[in-house]
This record gives structure tokens, sequence and C-alpha cells, in this order.
């Protein structure tokens, strides 16, 4: 993941302005949780990466629009997690 792609997903989805790091580490802790709580749900990111890679997109439009992708099944499946690990984020900051 490109830093300034999750960056930039975060501001668009969340409306939430985070350095770089942050945004990382967000990215990382959203892949952990579904990793771990929703394999249905981390399929579907991998089936995603893997088709706008097979499509020839570039890699920051392509990590813009993952990071994008799984905020927004974090805010529809799990909202509150998603709000928990966004303000370990922020309160680490």
């Amino acid at each position: 993941m490109l830093k300034n792609s999750a960056k930039k997903a975060v501001e668009d989805v969340l409306s939430i302005a985070l350095g770089e790091k942050e945004s990382q580490e967000l990215y990382y802790s959203i892949c952990n949780y579904l990793i771990d709580h929703d394999d249905t749900c981390y399929i579907g990111v991998i089936r995603f990466k893997y088709t706008l890679l097979c499509d020839g997109i570039d890699s920051n439009v392509s990590d813009y629009f993952i990071m994008e992708y799984m905020l927004e099944k974090m805010r529809k499946k799990h909202p509150l997690m998603l709000m928990a690990l966004t303000n370990i984020v922020i309160s680490k900051s």
C-alpha cells in the first residue's frame, strides 16, 4: 500500500485528515481485523485487488481503490470496529 493512497482514501471516505504513517497503520489494522474476524470480506478485498492488477491499473490508483473499498466494507459491516481502530490510530499520534 502506497502511503499517499491510504491517506487520500481515509480523507475521502472518513473525512479525517491522518498523516501517512497513521493511514498506513489504519490500513494494516483493518487488514488484521478482517483476516481474524471476517474471512469473506477479506477474500473480497483480495479478489478486488487481483482484478485491478489484472486490468493494469496503476499502483497508486489501485491502492487508493483498495483502501476505499476496505473502509466502505468496514463502515457497512463493522462500523464500531472501524471507529475503534480509527480512534486507536488517532490517539497514538
